[in-house]
């Protein structure tokens, strides 16, 4: 404000010895002030409102066709990692599920890359072609777009997912949180008892039947 008024001094004084013209000091503060709401005015009317708060996703969402969706996971305990996926298409139908068990070596990131790549190589040996792979593991979801590498045995799986990506045609790597890696984290925590590998064709284990109906979309 006090700037202003230096301004506006300054122009009164211009006119005075260019012009020779005189403003009465009460019509000059007036000046000033006027000028001073009209530019609040202005930052008013530029300021930008608020973004709204991005929500995070709570619930599985189906992928668009005819791309499917492959939920990953692992599960650990202190000597067995269990292995879960599942394939759905984009109702929330499943097409596809298996789990597998595996003695434990190395920390849950290991187990992670195990369980990613396990699915990756079942969905891709049943003919599964265009996928948008899902992992609750933030970190090896970058590991496998190839942002970030790291100097332990995971990045040997992590370099078979990468190997076998190409084949294709369409794969995308994506992170949710756990809550939209339900039916996928049920399936290898069950996978654990397992002796061998079991795959289900357009079935799964029974006891997540509820997690599949509740992720379905609502029509």
């Amino acid at each position: 404000m006090a700037m202003m008024f230096i301004w506006q001094l300054w122009n009164l004084r211009n006119l005075w010895v260019f012009e020779k013209k005189k403003v009465e000091p009460v019509l000059a503060c007036n000046r000033t002030i006027n000028l001073l709401v009209e530019f609040e005015l202005a930052g008013e009317r530029e300021e930008p409102p608020p973004k709204p708060e991005a929500q995070e996703i709570q619930t599985w969402q189906p992928p668009h066709s005819p791309l499917f969706k492959v939920n990953v996971d692992a599960a650990v305990t202190g000597s067995k990692f269990g292995l879960g996926m599942v394939v759905r298409d984009e109702v929330g139908d499943v097409l596809m599920s298996a789990g597998s068990s595996c003695q434990a070596e190395g920390d849950p990131l290991h187990a992670e890359a195990k369980a990613m790549f396990f699915g990756f190589k079942y969905a891709f040996d049943v003919g599964f072609r265009s996928i948008v792979m899902e992992s609750d593991c933030a970190n090896l979801v970058q590991l496998a777009m190839g942002k970030t590498r790291v100097r332990t045995r995971t990045q040997v799986i992590v370099d078979d997912i990468l190997a076998l990506a190409p084949n294709f045609e369409y794969c995308l790597f994506v992170f949710a949180i756990r809550s939209c890696n339900r039916v996928a984290h049920s399936i290898a925590k069950s996978s654990l008892t397992l002796e061998e590998v079991v795959v289900w064709m357009e079935d799964h284990p029974l006891d997540v039947l509820p997690l599949v109906l509740a992720d379905k979309p609502f029509e």
